[in-house]
């Protein structure tokens, strides 16, 4: 899939003009890139501390240095594997339990209520995007339907969870009781013991601990806030273009869209490079300063997801076998 998506991005750049590709990027200069590499920074900086926020309302011993190393690792994972928001939760929180004698499901609590906030924070955002999605003509009618259908797909599941959690009614270990009655497989009445622990940690954070909650919430809104301002900062360099409330707003909500629907190859390698080449078409934007985006982004994230696999190297979490990623997020402790 690496390659496929090598592949596709390659394509893309040649579709493009590489020669106006570079023209774009050059056009950017040497405070663009700055620009670029702190916003890509701040955004990292800010989720970072929204989780580390969360560890701290848990009770949880750990300093702020010491959460960055898990986040980036984390990430790394996540970027890899075919989901846009979610994948390495597990192996932060492996290595932030490890790291401070904490229960894997209290650890992992605090990081399944972060990501509850994400995607409140991304479906509030998306929301504005998808308002204008809907009155803009340049949007045919079934891309239309499909995001009004999304966007409230996502409003019902965050809605459902956000309901479960904090009135600790424990739908999901329920849901896998049923489960493992209906298809008579041992597996889940395991997984519904771990769930209802972590239900019962998450209740925790949200009922018991509503000042750190509602801070890191913030700082969520203040993470999509730096990837919603992204066109905006790089085009500001390259063509001094000021995008109007509206047109940030329908590329981000699209842009999401692309994300969670098109990260197939690593990090949705080409697939939504070229999703996202089309949105900016829509807004009036040239194929090659599309690539030349894209170009100079997946360059500074493909450096943090380079130090996160080299992190997950240095500690012995990462390893290849069979041709295959292999992340291990468990240790059989000597007579354990």
């Amino acid at each position: 899939m690496i390659v496929i998506g090598l592949g596709l991005f390659a394509a893309l750049i040649y579709i493009s003009g590489p020669r106006l590709v570079w023209e774009e990027l050059k056009a950017a200069g040497f405070m663009g890139f700055l620009a670029v590499v702190g916003n890509v920074l701040l955004s990292f900086l800010t989720w970072t501390l929204s989780w580390f926020v969360l560890l701290r309302g848990a009770g949880i011993p750990i300093r702020w240095r010491q959460v960055l190393s898990p986040m980036l690792a984390g990430s790394a994972v996540t970027y890899l594997t075919p989901s846009a928001y979610l994948g390495g939760e597990p192996v932060r929180a492996y290595w932030v339990a490890k790291t401070t004698g904490t229960g894997m499901a209290r650890v992992m609590a605090t990081a399944m209520v972060e990501r509850l906030f994400a995607g409140t924070s991304l479906l509030a955002f998306a929301s504005i995007g998808g308002f204008f999605a809907l009155l803009s003509p340049a949007v045919s009618l079934a891309d239309k339907g499909a995001v009004a259908l999304g966007l409230g797909v996502m409003a019902i599941f965050l809605a459902l969870g956000i309901v479960s959690f904090s009135q600790n009614l424990q739908w999901l270990s329920r849901t896998l009781k049923v489960l493992g009655r209906l298809i008579r497989w041992r597996g889940f009445t395991r997984l519904a013991t771990s769930a209802s622990e972590m239900e019962n940690q998450i209740y925790q954070v949200l009922a018991r601990r509503f000042g750190h909650a509602l801070i890191s919430f913030f700082l969520q809104l203040t993470t999509v806030f730096l990837s919603y301002i992204r066109p905006q900062l790089f085009f500001y360099f390259t063509k001094q273009t000021l995008f109007t409330f509206p047109q940030l707003s329908l590329f981000f909500t699209l842009n999401m869209f692309i994300g969670a629907f098109l990260w197939i190859t690593p990090g949705g390698l080409g697939l939504a490079d070229g999703g996202r080449a089309g949105v900016f078409r829509l807004l009036g934007i040239p194929i090659s300063s599309a690539s030349a985006y894209n170009v100079l982004f997946r360059f500074v994230e493909l450096m943090q997801v380079g130090l996160g696999l080299y992190l997950l190297l240095r500690h012995g979490l990462l390893s290849w076998r069979a041709g295959r990623l292999e992340v291990k997020v468990e240790k059989k402790e000597p007579g354990g």
